[in-house]
This record gives structure tokens, sequence and C-alpha cells, in this order.
């Protein structure tokens, strides 16, 4: 007959204890199994032991007295090693776990279902009545930290039943409280573990024993020593004493330099790599020198040369939004960076610089795609709302300024959203940006959904290290362009189709329909997933029958009703946006771009992610999953890869596509069997190349942000000035108002940039006034002269003519040949002579632009122009 042996550690539970034994050998009668109970206690003085040496008088009770090296994680290892049953059940003396379900978790157990079952406070049927909100809170954070390293709900659960020689495998000295989660990372990706839904009842007397910050802390090092960081309290504090030195030594080196007038983000640098350089040497020398078992060779200065570089760029974006934009002064602004950077530096000192041995590979990719993600997230909320809006963003405020339900070059939905949020949050860089950063997150969502339908939630974590880190989908989470919702959208359409495909679920053709169709109001290239979606049901033979059902059919008219409007809108203006993005991309010369092409997959994907792209092709041929992978990302890359051989090609056509190949791309670095070399390059160059990736994009930001130690602006670069270019010609508009009596005009002379840009950062400076919707109203693009202004050729029609908007006209334009004074000339205006405007940025020219004023010769005017 099987044995059970039930595990209790107790520290003063006189109250409960005598209840929960009655309690356990009432199931007698219920149970086919011998039981033996354990009672593990740790000094108790309130009577507790006394009480079961009685029922071990005549009850299979035993107890295991423990007066010295004390901790509920010791107990419950001494437990099991002192244990003969063939199951080991282990539970806490205070009533919370309900005894009665001691049969429903040894059951699977027996049956050699499973290898560990848990009684699950967090799963369907489990409740935790009673609860006050704090303790939800914590218990929610706690356990959500612990599902990122295994694959349970309620891995910090006290009550679980498991096979007695994994617990006796655990290391007592370094095992923390919660034994459950040990056993769990101890069994691997291989242990099979069933969850029992229970009621969590609070104890019905005494009181809980646990420290709340000190095990808090205990169990965030353990976590961290699992998946491979070097943490403990003792590194911690010296960490936290050498952290104080240093950030006393980075202000003073700080302010000496603000008060010399140095800029304030050559400053910040300045004192970073001062401060820098003491932290690495106590840190080496003290912090981690004990815990650290090898000594820091070359590789390890370099990586915490490249983690330096990376805590710098956080920093310097934490302290441009405190100053910039918030108005903190600077030496407030730089101590928000530098806790910024101690905790980044922290981290990375832990996981990279100095770090152990994680117990498997994968508790540690885990870790690192947590790591990389949150970097990846709070860079960008920190530079968003101070980086200067690109053309291409300001163009689409612009959209929203003129809200339609469709646009010449694209569908509405980047319009629609960057209304929404500046509804909010008014007119500012923030508010255009924060829809591409949730959009990026709704992707996110959905790649790891999809990646863990196809190869579970292990590979899925590393498909958010991919998506947080390669330049196309880093890039898609900062800047509002349609390709934000796009891609949001596509990876929807891909997880929905894999539910349909491989769960065959009729109801998952709706999600679809949605996301296709809200993919249609973003960009028209989502329609590429239908051919695509139709070669794969006609190549794999168990998704071929949905050729002839209605759902996917029903599908694609959803997506057509809700991609109604633009067709509308299309209908309205001639199919002008039909014939711009369809037959308009086949005019012109031919030219051959192939190789352009590559460049651009190579850019977006990284030359790593491009090679992996490739060995993608080494997984096994008959496998599903990888076909269905490999047909939806190829089909639409294929389609541009045709196009680049006679017309030219744009750097973020392909980006969506790619999505589809992330779970490819994870799984190759996670589990793949193929022997190949290409593979195992690959898992070693992907962690090297994210962090690459992530100093260019920080470097970039920071440069364009604050700028860079000894480093000018190229005079060419037309991202970076774009406020002072407003306020100059803002200045020059209300000073010419004032003179003349007339509202002006003002026209950029470019495509788009130039009036886009003006738009925006003329209604910014005019804030709340009433003026604010000037910047929109008197702010033109250069189609009256015949040339190409995309839509501002429909919100300020050419047939109405110059003067029928203003009497008084500004030309800004890149060059003084751009500003088409001769035809002004020629159709009766007064025009000035051609002046230079420079502008800057951080105190350093970044833009050379020239403008001339145009005045009808049928104004009157009240004034000169002095």
């Amino acid at each position: 007959m099987s044995k059970v042996s039930v595990i209790v550690p107790t520290i003063n539970e006189v109250g409960n204890i005598d209840d929960l034994l009655c309690r356990i050998f009432a199931l007698k009668d219920k149970i086919s199994y011998d039981l033996e109970i354990l009672v593990v206690d740790d000094g108790s003085t309130d009577g507790t032991r006394e009480h079961v040496l009685k029922w071990q008088e005549h009850r299979p009770v035993r107890l295991i007295a423990r007066d010295d090296d004390k901790g509920v994680a010791k107990s419950v290892i001494a437990g099991a090693r002192a244990a003969t049953g063939d199951i080991l059940v282990v539970m806490d003396a205070d009533l919370s776990h309900p005894p009665e379900a001691i049969p429903d978790l040894v059951k699977p157990l027996l049956e050699g279902t499973c290898d560990m079952t848990i009684a699950s406070r967090y799963i369907k049927g489990g409740s935790t009545p009673g609860w006050p909100f704090c303790r939800r809170l914590a218990s929610f954070i706690a356990t959500a930290i612990a599902r990122i390293f295994v694959d349970v709900c309620d891995p910090m659960s006290g009550f679980f039943a498991v096979r007695p020689q994994l617990l006796r495998s655990l290391d007592p000295e370094k095992a923390c409280f919660k034994v459950c989660m040990e056993a769990l990372i101890a069994g691997g990706p291989s242990l099979r573990v069933i969850e029992v839904p229970i009621t969590f009842k609070d104890r019905a007397s005494g009181y809980s024993k646990i420290n709340l910050i000190k095990m808090g802390w205990s169990y965030l090092c353990r976590l961290t020593a699992l998946a491979g960081g070097n943490m403990s309290a003792k590194s911690g504090i010296r960490f936290g004493i050498v952290g104080l030195l240093a950030m006393v030594l980075d202000l003073f080196v700080f302010s000496v330099l603000i008060a010399l007038k140095f800029p304030i983000g050559q400053s910040h640098v300045i004192s970073f790599f001062a401060s820098t350089v003491f932290n690495f040497t106590c840190n080496a020398r003290w912090s981690f020198a004990q815990d650290n078992t090898q000594r820091l060779s070359f590789a390890g200065f370099g990586r915490f040369l490249l983690l330096a570089l990376a805590s710098l760029f956080l920093r310097g974006g934490v302290l441009a939004t405190l100053n910039q934009l918030l108005g903190w002064p600077p030496l407030l602004a730089v101590i928000g960076g530098i806790f910024a950077a101690a905790v980044s530096n922290c981290v990375g000192n832990a996981f990279f610089v100095f770090p152990l041995k994680p117990k498997h590979k994968g508790l540690r990719w885990r870790a690192v795609s947590v790591i990389f993600l949150i970097y990846a997230i709070v860079l960008r909320l920190f530079y968003m709302g101070v980086m200067e809006l690109i053309y291409e963003e300001a163009y689409y405020w612009n959209y929203a300024q003129h809200l339609d339900i469709g646009y010449l070059d694209h569908p509405p939905m980047v319009a629609w959203i960057i209304a929404l949020f500046t509804s909010v949050f008014g007119n500012a860089e923030f508010a255009v940006r924060i829809g591409a950063l949730l959009s990026w997150a709704v992707m996110g969502t959905f790649v790891f959904a999809l990646t863990r339908k196809l190869y579970g939630r292990g590979i899925a974590f590393v498909s958010l290290f991919l998506v947080a880190g390669l330049p196309f989908f880093f890039g898609i989470g900062m800047l509002m362009t349609p390709d934000a919702p796009l891609a949001a959208c596509w990876a929807g359409t891909l997880y929905f189709l894999a539910k349909a495909f491989f769960d065959k679920r009729r109801s998952s053709w709706w999600g679809v329909g949605i996301c296709g169709g809200l993919g249609l109001l973003s960009k028209y290239t989502i329609v590429l997933l239908a051919p695509a979606s139709l070669l794969f049901m006609a190549i794999d033979p168990m998704s071929r029958q949905w050729l002839k059902k209605k759902e996917p059919y029903l599908a694609a008219i959803l997506a057509l009703l809700i991609f109604s409007p633009v067709i509308v809108w299309n209908a309205k203006h001639g199919w002008a946006s039909f014939v711009y993005q369809g037959s308009g991309r086949f005019n012109g010369s031919f030219r051959f771009c192939l190789l352009q092409f590559l460049g651009y997959v190579a850019a977006l994907l990284t030359p790593v992610g491009l090679v992996a792209v490739s060995g993608t092709f080494l997984g096994k041929k008959g496998d599903r999953r990888s076909r269905f992978c490999m047909i939806m990302a190829l089909f639409p890359s294929c389609f541009f890869l045709t196009f680049s051989l006679f017309r030219e090609v744009r750097l973020n056509w392909t980006g969506p596509a790619w999505i589809c190949l992330i779970p490819l791309m994870a799984y190759q670095i996670m589990e793949s069997d193929t022997p190949s070399r290409i593979i195992n390059f690959l898992r070693k160059a992907w962690i090297p190349t994210i962090v690459v990736v992530y100093l260019i994009f920080g470097a970039a930001l920071h440069y364009f942000v604050l700028g860079l130690p000894f480093a000018a602006y190229p005079r060419d670069l037309p991202l970076l000035g774009w406020s002072d270019l407003a306020r100059q010609v803002e200045a020059i508009e209300d000073e010419l108002e004032l003179s003349t009596g007339h509202e002006p005009l003002v026209l950029g002379m470019d495509k788009h940039k130039i009036a886009s840009e003006l738009s925006f950062y003329r209604t910014k400076l005019a804030g709340k006034s009433r003026d604010r919707g000037e910047g929109v109203r008197y702010t033109a693009g250069p189609n009256f002269f015949g040339h190409e202004s995309l839509m501002f050729k429909y919100w300020f029609p050419k047939d109405k003519g110059l003067r029928a908007y203003s009497d008084v006209i500004v030309l800004v334009g890149p060059d003084p040949k751009s500003l088409c004074l001769d035809e002004l000339v020629e159709d009766g205006w007064n025009v000035g002579s051609v002046k230079e405007l420079i502008v800057r940025k951080n105190g350093i020219p970044a833009g050379w632009y020239y403008y001339a004023i145009a005045r009808s010769t049928s104004a009157n005017f009240i004034g000169a122009l002095k």
C-alpha cells in the first residue's frame, strides 16, 4: 500500500495544531493509502511540541524538533529527508490550507499523471476570501514576479504534493522560504505540474511570523540567484554604500561643470563617467568580489562599459524629462537620473557583469528577456516626451487636426489614435507618441500569446526579448506612424489565425476579421495576409477544411465592413488613395533595388536577425507550426522582394511581415534540436546584438535630445531644431501681423516636412491661448506652385488661390531656390529679399533654412515691417 507523508512546519501553533491533526485523520475513511504526519517545529515555546507529543503516542505522528538553524525551507527539507512516504504533502499549520484537499492533491501523483500538484488560490475555483486590498496587492506582485520563472498560476503556494526525491535534492542553505517555488525550478521544464483549486482562509488563531520586508528581500535575492543574478543582502548593502559615495562624487562634478556654464547634457555625461570609474572599481573589489566565482576579465570589463553606456542613456532621458518637460532645476533633475542609473547598474552588474551560474538556461533567458523588455519600455517613456517629432509624426498630427475617414497616402487609424491622446494630454510630443507605445504593447501581447500557443510559455518570454530589441519593433514603439497600429493588428490577426488553424475554433475567425479590418484602417499592406492564409490552407491538410466553411469568408466580409469608411472616402475623392498606393507605386522608371531591399531587412532585423530568418529553413519540414510561421512571413516579404527587382522600396515596408518569424527565432534560441552551426552561432550572438541595438538607439536619443560631448549636429539632418525654427517663424509672423493687420500664411516649401513641423510647433507654442489653432489654419504646403504636398493640397486647395487664404505670406524653405519667388512676382505679389534662419539645439547650430515675405499688392497695410 502506498504511503503519504504530510509535512507541517510549525512555530508557536498551539491554537491550531490539534484541529489540524483532527481534520487530517478524519480523512482516513476516504483514502486508500497510509498517512504519516511529520510536525517539524522550529523552537515553539507555547506548548506546540507537547501537544504533538501527545498525538505521537497513539497516532502516526512524529515530532522533529529543531532549535538551531531555523527557517521554513530548512524545516520542510528536514521533514522530507525524515519522511518514509512515497508522496510528500507540505502544508501550513495555521488552518489556512484545508486538509480536506489532501486527497485531491495526492490522487494525480498516485495515478502517475504528474510529478507535482499545487493547491492553487488563483485558478478557477480557488479563492482568498476576506483578504484586504494591501495583502491582495502584495500577493499579486510576488506571484507575478514568480510567474516569470515558472508556468503555474500559484507558485507561491505553501500547500503542495510532490515526490520525495525532489524536495530532498534541495539545498537547505540556499532555498528561500517558498519551497514550492524552489521545487518547481529544481524540477526544470520537464516537471509535470497540476494545480488543484482551494479556498485559502486566514489563520483562526495566533499570528503570522513572516517579516514582509526581510522575506521579500530574501525572495528577490533568491529568484535573482536562480536566474544567474549575483545579488545577496551583503552585496546589496555594499552596492548601496558604493552607490551613495559615487553619487556624491557625481553631484560634485556636475555642480562644478554647471557653474562653469557647461551645457547640461555635457555636464551630466562627464560627471557620470567620473562616478562610474569609481563605482566600478569599488564594486569589482568589494561589493561583488565575495560572491563572484571568477575574477573580472577583459570581457567582464567590456560588459561593464556597455552597461555604463546603457545606464548613461537612460539617465539622460530621465534628466531631460525632469528638466525640460517638468521644469526641475538641473541639480534635482540629475539626482532623479542618478537613481534611475543606479537601478540599471544594480541589475546589470548582478546579471551581466558579475553573474552567477543559473539553475538552467531557461531561467536566465526568462530573466534576461524581462530585463531587456523593461529597459526598452523605460528608455522610450523618458525620451518620447522630450525628443522633437520627426516630420512623419508631425504630418500625421496634422491628419488628426483634420479628422476624416480617409486620407491620400494612408488610412485614418493613425490620425484617430493621435486625436484621442492629444485630446487628453494636449498638443505635446508625449501625447502624439503614447499611442505608438501602447500599440507596441498590444503587438507584444499578441506575439507572446502566439508563441505560447505554438511553442510554450518559456519560449514566449524569449519572443518578448526579440520584440523589445529588434530595430523595427523598437522603432515602432517610439515613433507614431501607421506602422505602430499596423503591427498590433498584424500580430492579432496572426494569433487568431493560429487559433483557428491549430485549435479549430470557429469563433477565432471573428478575431481575424476584426484585427484584419482594423489593420486595413492602419495600412493597406495587411491585405497580404489574406493570400498567405489561403496558401497555408491549401498546403496544410488539417487546415484545408476551412476552405469549404463559411467562417473565413465571413471574416473577410467583416474586415471589409470595418474598412468601409476608407472605401467611402476613396469613392468621394476619385479613388485617390487606392491609386496612390496601388498603380501609383508602379509608375516611374525601372530601378533594380534588390540589394537595397536586403540592406533594409538587415537594418530592420539586424544582420544576426537576417541570418536567423535564413535559419528558420533549417527546422523540421513537416512541422505545421514552422510551416505556418514561414508562409505567413515569407509571402508578404517575397511580394516586396519581387517589387524591389524593378522599383524602389521603402525601409519599413517589410517590418510587420517578420512578426510571424519571431516565434521561430525564439524557438531557435531555446529548444531547436537542429545540429547546425548557424543555430549555435545565433544563440551566442543574440544578446550582444540586442545590446548594440539598445546602445545605438540610446545614443541617438541622447544625441537628439541632450547632445553628446564634442559632437556637433550635421548641417543636413532634418530631425532637429524644429521647435527653434517654429519660434523664429512665429516671431516673424507675429511682427507681420502686428504691422500689417493681416494674419500671414506660412508656406513650407518642401514636400510636407516644413509645413508639418511648423504647424505642430506653432500650435504647441500657442499653448492654451485663443490663437492655438492658427498654426493649423495658417500653415500650408507648396501645392500652390504645382509641387506635391500630399494632404496639404486637400486642406488648402490650389484652385482658391493664395489670396483667398491671406494677403501676407511667409515662405520657408531648405534653400533659396525652393522659395518660388519668380512665380509670386509674376502673379503680382511684392516679394522681399531672401533671409537666412539658423536654428539651434542645445545651443549648437542644427539647421539652416531660408525665408522670404510676400505681400499682395491689393492689401491695405496699417504699418510697415520694422
